[in-house]
């Protein structure tokens, strides 16, 4: 997919979209996945990483209304994609219609608990306790 009309589909009202939307325009990686889940599938799935999210207290943004649009949307297919930046470094994970032509939902998770800096310039894995 070509990055513009990515960022085209995420001008929309939220947090999640407006921060996903300024770091593919700063030019963070992104992919989509033209393959299908079906959209109640993934409301299980990331319902239950967003309590985990929670329990662990990892910052994120629209996880909760991402959910919710895709239990509305039934067993809808969906196409998966994301966004990844490393400063600050942060995971969106998008949720396109079937055509790839609509983000239907998107959330964002602060990825700095993975993290931590050395020195300049260097970063280290930490190890998830």
């Amino acid at each position: 997919m070509d990055r513009d009309r990515l960022v085209g589909m995420l001008h929309r009202d939220g947090g999640a979209f407006e921060a996903c939307r300024r770091m593919l325009v700063a030019g963070a990686r992104y992919w989509v996945d033209e393959d299908t889940v079906p959209a109640s599938a993934l409301a299980t799935i990331y319902a239950r990483r967003d309590r985990l999210t929670r329990r662990k207290g990892i910052q994120s943004l629209g996880f909760t209304e991402a959910v919710e649009t895709l239990r509305s949307r039934g067993d809808d297919p969906i196409c998966i994609g994301a966004v990844d930046t490393d400063d600050p470094p942060y995971h969106f994970q998008l949720f396109l219609d079937e055509g790839a032509t609509t983000v239907v939902a998107c959330l964002g998770v602060d990825q700095s608990w993975k993290t931590h800096v050395d020195e300049p310039g260097q970063r280290t894995i930490r190890r998830q306790p």
